[in-house]
């Protein structure tokens, strides 16, 4: 077997080839990041055995721009595994590399992983579980821009209007954002007439705000202690955060419906869990993908990076490590986010928490063991193909 690696890059990446025996059966290639490219690998690969069963290739999960060539070689008939970087470091460290670094080395690096490690063949995901992948992660990143957005408005307010923040339960609800995007600054809010006022609360409330809620706004206006310098600008900015709000707000909701179209195509079972809800389980179901590839509910536990590491030498071994946190952090999130939820509504589950508070330890270490519980409850749940019973 001819073990191959691949450096990946944006623009240029560089195959190297080892035997069994760890010998270099050819120099270094570079080849760029296109069709052509991939061909020039192609043939470099081709060369290198009688057929191409003969030839593993490995590449590291860097970013996304592995996928084009992985993709293409498989398309030709190569055998790929996609390595995690925390081993491809390993076995640099092993080699005397870690302080030498240059693409040509990685690549032979790359190789040598493939040829000491045990590796099985990567497969990409069925088109719907990639969409569904590519969805919560987008979704994901537009809740965290809404979350910076709004600690920007937040400092502005606090700076110019420091009073507003106790005017209403939140300040990003819809009776708020529709008096941010009018009039935000307290030298606005005394110039707008109270019923002006009270008809734009009447109108985003639905009827709850009015005259009163007008008034109360008015009058913390007035006696407002914020600074004026720049309050143009900043009137400007908020109501420009606010739109942006809006915006996003309105592109998660379109991501949720799609989401939620996919998982009931794809694992609708996930929801028969208590505490999944339908943006953690879609999250769940895309990181981990066809569950027949983990040969156990442990090594989801370890892809989430929810197992403890392990520290033992001699009789010494010890206790209350942390977690690795390797794997998937979108897995891991989506976990302990559901954990949290799980643990106030299964029986089971509860407590398993309480056990574990019980024993002195704090909230967030026993909501990661109920976490890696869960882990073999979604294992279960979809290799098996059947609701989720508690009783089980």
């Amino acid at each position: 077997m001819i073990f191959a690696g691949v450096d990946i890059a944006k623009v240029d990446h560089v195959v190297a080839a080892i035997d069994e025996r760890g010998e270099a059966v050819a120099k270094p290639m570079p080849f760029k990041n296109s069709g052509t490219g991939f061909e020039r690998c192609v043939a470099y690969l081709e060369g290198l055995a009688l057929d191409n069963a003969g030839v593993f290739v490995g590449m590291e999960a860097t970013g996304h721009y592995w996928m084009a060539c992985f993709s293409y070689l498989v398309s030709r008939g190569f055998k790929v595994a996609v390595i995690n970087p925390m081993q491809v470091k390993a076995v640099r460290k092993l080699k005397g590399y870690s302080r030498v670094k240059n693409d040509r080395i990685d690549s032979q690096i790359i190789a040598e992983t493939m040829r000491i490690g045990d590796f099985d063949e990567t497969r990409l995901a069925t088109d719907e579980l990639q969409s569904l992948k590519t969805l919560t992660r987008y979704q994901q990143s537009l809740k965290q821009e809404v979350a910076t957005v709004k600690t920007q408005a937040i400092c502005l307010m606090d700076a110019y209007f420091p009073e507003y923040a106790g005017m209403f339960t939140d300040m990003f609800g819809t009776s708020s954002m529709a008096i941010l995007s009018k009039c935000p600054t307290p030298a606005e809010c005394n110039r707008t007439h109270a019923a002006t006022l009270a008809k734009i609360l009447s109108e985003a409330s639905r009827g709850r705000f009015g005259t009163e809620k007008a008034a109360n706004v008015k009058a913390a206006a007035k006696g407002s202690v914020g600074i004026t310098l720049g309050s143009d600008a900043a009137s400007f900015q908020i109501k420009e955060l606010v739109s942006r709000i809006v915006f996003l707000n309105k592109k998660a909701s379109e991501a949720d419906r799609r989401i939620s179209v996919l998982l009931q195509g794809i694992e609708p079972l996930i929801l028969t869990i208590p505490g999944i809800s339908t943006t953690t389980g879609a999250q769940i179901v895309a990181e981990i993908g066809d569950a027949s590839r983990f040969p156990n509910a442990a090594a989801i536990v370890s892809y989430a990076g929810l197992n403890s590491a392990v520290s033992q030498s001699g009789r010494f071994e010890a206790t209350g490590e942390p977690i690795t946190k390797h794997g998937s952090p979108y897995l891991r999130r989506s976990m302990w986010l559901a954990a949290n939820r799980a643990r106030q509504y299964d029986p089971n589950l509860k407590a398993f928490y309480d056990k574990k508070r019980s024993e002195g330890k704090c909230h967030r270490v026993a909501v990661t063991a109920v976490a890696r519980k869960l882990c073999h409850i979604v294992f279960a749940v979809m290799r098996d193909q059947i609701p989720y019973d508690p009783e089980r």
